[in-house]
């Protein structure tokens, strides 16, 4: 990829020489596309927000949208829920982001929560996964670190949507499964991060899609940033760390641990999933094979599925 103002801007992870502000191997990069995958919803006030097989997400209205660490003690849920947000413990040498003093690419850390710019940086539509559907507030999944940092939202600020597709990755065996519904739709072996930089481990969803103009490129053809940020980097070259998955130029690196943290996939692939999925869509990162995958397919990569 060339060195526009834009990548000076933010740097991802994938290559030290590239440049891309969102990302660990490639960070945010999105498409407008939307999916036809999208399937709108109408519940409003069920905890459980979503059906076997599909996942949530919402997607801001407004050009700010506001996450507060903690539920308003007004509110009172059914069945009651834990008012505050929860994150994951990081050591100590990986600080907090967003932060004071830290280009956070369109959030920021306020006193109640976080303020997040809609679009994006890259000028997608800003998306959130929901955990919780309490009626005027929903729990969400952010984009901050500590990893798996959760929060809330007035539900007059987003509209809701499900998909049936979600991503689980075996870094144990570099294998990705992409499935539909209960149905495996695409899988393949892929780089993982190096023993230095690993992929951190645990429950993400994809923020946005970015297709790139050419497949050449280190990123390959799509990138698809998640809500995860590296857990031993806090920057990269002046940019976030945020990991991503996205194509590569390099597929015979292909079942190895190479990468600065992001999931470099063959660019067939990449293209297959980023043509189908909604930015939202979950992903779950295993350190070893989940038990509910049955034998890994022959071969390292199986064509999409209608």
């Amino acid at each position: 990829m060339s060195s526009s103002p834009l990548l000076r801007r933010l740097r991802p992870l994938a290559v030290i020489a590239m440049s891309f502000a969102l990302v660990l191997g490639a960070a945010s990069c999105s498409s407008d596309k939307t999916s036809s995958s999208d399937t709108p919803t109408t519940e409003q006030s069920s905890s459980s927000v979503s059906t076997p097989f599909q996942t949530t997400y919402a997607t801001a209205k407004g050009a700010k949208l506001t996450v507060l660490d903690q539920l308003p003690k007004s509110v009172v849920t059914s069945p009651p829920s834990s008012t505050s947000s929860t994150s994951t413990t990081l050591a100590s040498k990986v600080p907090a982001i967003p932060r004071n003093g830290l280009n956070s690419a369109g959030v920021k850390k306020t006193a109640d929560g976080y303020e997040f710019t809609n679009p994006t940086y890259y000028k997608n539509p800003l998306v959130v996964e929901v955990l919780e559907n309490q009626g005027d507030y929903m729990k969400v999944l952010i984009t901050a670190r500590p990893n798996h940092t959760t929060g809330w939202v007035k539900a007059d600020d987003v509209t809701i949507a499900a998909t049936e597709y979600r991503m689980e990755l075996d870094l144990s065996t570099f294998h990705l499964k992409v499935f539909k519904g209960p149905d495996v739709f695409v899988e393949t072996d892929v780089v993982i991060g190096k023993d230095s930089t690993p992929t951190p481990v645990g429950h993400y969803f994809v923020t946005e899609k970015i297709k790139n103009s050419s497949d050449t490129g280190v990123y390959g053809a799509w990138i698809l940033p998640i809500n995860g940020y590296s857990e031993v980097l806090d920057t990269f070259d002046n940019g976030l760390p945020q990991v991503a998955f996205h194509g590569t130029n390099q597929p015979e690196l292909v079942g190895t641990k190479a990468s600065n943290g992001c999931v470099r996939i063959p660019n067939d692939i990449v293209t297959k999933i980023a043509e189908a999925i909604p930015a939202g869509t979950p992903i779950d990162v295993f350190a070893t094979t989940p038990s509910s995958w049955s034998a890994k397919s022959t071969g390292s990569t199986t064509a999409a599925r209608p």
